[in-house]
């Protein structure tokens, strides 16, 4: 796919757009004091505050990562047309000369950067304080840790796409992300433990791997304990053996598909609503 004039013109407008409302400045701050403060009191429980190795804050951060960044996700990618129409640019987008997949693709990759650089100046800037703590060897687990939580806040932001084109109006697109940040990050693992609970360890190891691959919560976490070799330990089932398959490169495939599907289908929607 050829970036455009147009493509470029819409992203870079939305970049600005959050720059001037300094909340790329707001998030990145928030990021780095966030990861400091688990990385230095996760031990505090056991009465001593200090810098623990990078693989027990990953864990930590991946816990809690898992909350924070789907939600501002959803919530910068929710409004995207309900703002466009509240503003009454939409009619302005559609009545000139740009594609639907211009538009689509424009507004996506200028959220997309507005999302990434807090998490990567954030986490950076964390990132060095905690290796200078713990040595240069902890660096790569960590880099792998901030790109995967890149991904999955992309992940997020484009289903929070889908979501804006399919409920435009504002208060049902709020309603379904905060449904969805709680079915993602919440409610369907304690359904797959209630169906362990249920079947008592009947259920197949593929099989549960399956429906672990149809939430990208889970597919995140699974990634940040294989790069810290303890996946055992997610969601607290240390006796399922997940299948060999499962690795790196099969889960960052996977949250490929968890992007482009539902981006595709926003502009299916978004296409069919507004053009036909």
């Amino acid at each position: 796919m050829v970036f455009t004039d147009a493509m470029k013109a819409i992203a870079h407008k939305e970049v600005s757009d959050k720059l001037k409302s300094k909340w790329v400045g707001v998030i990145t701050v928030g990021f780095a004091l966030f990861t400091i403060i688990i990385a230095y009191f996760g031990t505090a429980t056991s009465g001593v505050a200090s810098f623990r190795n990078m693989e027990a804050t990953i864990a930590s951060l991946t816990s809690l990562v898992i909350y924070f960044i789907p939600l501002l996700a959803l919530t910068l990618g929710g409004g995207v047309i309900a703002d466009e129409r509240d503003r009454h640019n939409l009619e302005f987008y559609l009545a000139s000369p740009i594609s639907v997949t211009e538009f689509i693709t424009g507004k996506f990759i200028g959220l997309a950067i507005a999302l990434t650089l807090p998490a990567v100046f954030g986490f950076g800037l964390s990132g060095i304080v905690l290796v200078a703590k713990t040595g240069l060897g902890s660096a790569g687990s960590f880099l792998i840790f901030v790109v995967n939580s890149v991904i999955l806040g992309i992940i997020f932001l484009s289903i929070s796409f889908l979501v804006s084109v399919v409920f435009y109006e504002r208060s049902k697109v709020i309603a379904f992300t905060i449904f969805l940040w709680l079915f993602f990050t919440i409610l369907y693992d304690m359904g797959l433990v209630g169906v362990l609970v249920v079947t008592k360890g009947i259920l197949s190891p593929k099989i549960f791997s399956f429906l672990l691959m149809l939430n990208p919560v889970d597919v995140y976490r699974i990634i940040n304990f294989l790069t810290i070799g303890k996946y055992m330990i997610f969601l607290g089932m240390s006796s399922v053996d997940l299948p060999s398959f499962i690795k790196a490169p099969v889960l960052w495939g996977i949250c490929l598909l968890w992007i482009v599907i539902p981006l595709m289908s926003s502009y299916y929607f978004f296409k069919k609503r507004y053009l036909e």
